[in-house]
């Protein structure tokens, strides 16, 4: 399938003229046979396939030997891995941990050690001193942002929600939540009935949808808002039993909810591409193994976040899914 990658120009042409200007100095192949372990905390989570997928095909295509493992959800697991990274004495260290205070002590191990360590999709806490290349990823306080103006349009800024989140202590957790409610504080009459957490999880969020509908009936609720895409089950769900009174706003944008905002069960979505994520990550790497770290968005490097309505929706293929 074709992806609609919808960088920001100043990223594309950023990238573009740093590759440019590796294969012009002689460096173009640096990065032949460097390794680079990627630890991704949960793999399973569907999510990642088109990020796994960009950074393979990208890694491939420049001699790089990528060795992509996953956490299992489990802190301990991601630490265990990253140690084992250290050990097998790689070049550079990907992840997209969790937990970014967890993660924070093998940082320091990897940093001792002179590997360099980036993290890509979910972010590393860096204010106690340990170091990153960069972040690699979405600004998740935007992206939470651009949630809250889909609230605020879809409600006419005035309306009772539900809020599902994703899994509790991760970076895309705590930083989407924290930019909804900045946004929402310019609208107080949008008031929040309640927060479960849906870990990211299908049948969770469908379970907790369920509950919200049952709880609050016609005229007690206006919209439910999850993190993720994983309430589109539950927006399709709404549809089917007449619950055409509740809107729904997500977060990414897979095949599935790119066809419920055509059908009108969902009202919108923010699009946060993998795809981009992982090609941008070994990009960048490739930069770093060339000297020319100094050309590095850092401390992150933020992908675009468009956000997606009916108005919009055929201008976007589906980030992931079909």
């Amino acid at each position: 399938m074709t992806h609609n990658i919808h960088y920001t120009r100043r990223t594309v042409l950023a990238g573009a003229a740093g590759l440019a200007v590796l294969a012009s100095t002689g460096f173009a192949r640096a990065q032949q046979g460097k390794r680079i372990g990627f630890m991704i905390w949960n793999t399973s989570v569907p999510f990642y396939s088109n990020l796994i997928k960009t950074a393979n095909e990208t890694a491939a295509a420049n001699g790089i030997q990528l060795d992509i493992q996953s956490g299992n959800g489990d802190l301990a697991t991601q630490i265990s891995i990253v140690q084992q990274f250290l050990a097998q004495q790689v070049d550079m260290i990907m992840i997209a941990p969790s937990d970014p205070k967890g993660i924070v002590p093998v940082i320091r191990q990897a940093n001792a050690a002179n590997i360099p360590v980036m993290a890509v999709n979910t972010s590393a806490d860096t204010s106690s001193g340990a170091k990153v290349v960069t972040y690699v990823g979405v600004d998740d306080f935007v992206f939470g942002q651009r949630q809250g103006d889909l609230i605020a349009k879809a409600l006419d800024g005035k309306g009772k929600i539900a809020y599902i989140l994703g899994k509790l202590g991760t970076s895309a957790q705590l930083a989407r939540e924290a930019g909804l409610m900045d946004t929402l504080k310019k609208y107080p009459d949008i008031t929040i009935l309640e927060k479960q957490a849906a870990d990211w999880d299908n049948s969770k969020a469908l379970s907790i949808t369920q509950d919200y509908l049952s709880k609050y009936p016609q005229g007690s609720i206006d919209a439910i808002v999850d993190q993720g895409p994983e309430g589109v089950n539950g927006a399709n769900f709404a549809m089917e039993n007449g619950r055409t009174d509740v809107k729904f706003i997500l977060g990414d944008y897979p095949l599935d909810v790119r066809n419920a905002v055509i059908k009108g069960s969902v009202y919108g979505t923010v699009n946060q591409d993998p795809a981009p994520q992982g090609k941008v990550a070994i990009e960048d790497a490739i930069l770093l193994f060339a000297g020319k770290a100094d050309q590095i968005p850092s401390p992150n490097h933020y992908l675009d976040l468009p956000t997606i309505t009916k108005e919009n929706v055929e201008e976007y293929a589906a980030a992931w899914g079909g």
